[in-house]
C-alpha cells in the first residue's frame, strides 16, 4: 500500500547562504556603479537595507524552489495564475492604477539604491509607479506562485492531497498580502526622503521573506 506524505524540499543552508552573498555582491557592486553615475544619494542604513533584503530573498526563493515536471497546459495556466498574482500585487501597492489626471508621460527619478530609479508613467488609461525592489520581488513571487499552482495540478488531484499543498501554498500566498498594504500604508513617495515609517517597512519586509520562504520550501507529495 503506497503512503503518501507532504515533504518540504529543503537544501542545505549553505547552498543559500551562497546564494544569498552571491546576490549581496552584485547589488552592492551595480549599487556603487549607480551612485558613481548619477546624483542619487544615500538614506539611512535600515532604509537602504529595505532593498536589499526583498531583492536577495527573491533571488534565492527563485534559484532554489522546486520545479515541479508539468505538461505544457498546466506550465501555461500556472504562468497566468502568477502573472495574475503578481498583478495583483502590482495594483495592491499602487505600483499600476488607472490614471488619475493629465497625460505626464515617462519620468524616472533618481532615489537612492534599491529604491530607485523609480521608473513613473502617467498615462492616459493607466499610471505606473515602480520602485526597482518591489518590481524584481513582485516578478519572484508571481513565478513561486505558478510552480505551487503545477505541484497542485500535478500532485493535488491524484495524490488526494490538493488541499493540503493548496494550504502550503496559499498560507504563504496571504502574506504578500500583508507585505502589499504595509508598502502601500508608507505612502508612495517613501522614497523621497529619509523619513520612512519604519514599523511599517519592517513589516512588510518580514511578510514578504517569509512569504517567498514558504513557497521556496513548500511541500510536495512523496510516496
Amino acid at each position: 500500500m503506497n503512503r503518501l506524505a507532504a515533504q518540504f524540499s529543503v537544501e542545505e543552508p549553505s547552498a543559500y547562504l551562497k546564494t544569498a552573498v552571491l546576490a549581496l555582491g552584485a547589488q552592492s557592486a551595480l549599487a556603487l556603479v549607480y551612485l558613481a553615475a548619477t546624483d542619487a544619494g544615500l538614506a539611512e542604513p535600515r532604509t537602504l537595507a529595505i532593498p536589499f533584503v526583498w531583492i536577495t530573498a527573491a533571488v534565492v526563493g527563485v534559484r532554489h524552489a522546486s520545479r515541479p515536471t508539468s505538461t505544457g497546459r498546466i506550465r501555461v495556466v500556472a504562468a497566468v495564475v502568477g502573472i495574475g498574482y503578481g498583478l495583483f500585487l502590482a495594483c495592491v501597492t499602487g505600483a499600476v492604477g488607472t490614471a488619475m489626471g493629465a497625460v505626464g508621460g515617462l519620468d524616472v527619478l533618481l532615489l537612492p539604491p534599491g529604491w530607485g530609479p523609480v521608473v513613473r508613467y502617467d498615462g492616459a488609461v493607466v499610471s505606473v509607479f515602480l520602485f526597482p525592489y518591489r518590481a524584481i520581488g513582485y516578478a519572484a513571487l508571481a513565478y513561486l506562485v505558478s510552480l505551487a499552482v503545477r505541484d497542485v495540478a500535478e500532485y493535488g488531484t491524484p495524490a488526494g492531497l490538493g488541499g493540503l499543498v493548496a494550504l502550503g501554498s496559499c498560507a504563504s500566498c496571504a502574506l504578500p498580502l500583508v507585505a502589499a498594504f504595509g508598502s502601500a500604508l508608507g505612502g508612495a513617495g517613501v522614497g523621497l526622503g529619509t523619513t520612512l515609517t519604519g514599523e511599517t517597512y519592517l513589516l512588510a519586509t518580514v511578510a514578504y521573506v517569509l512569504s517567498v520562504a514558504v513557497l521556496t520550501v513548500r511541500p510536495t507529495v512523496g510516496t
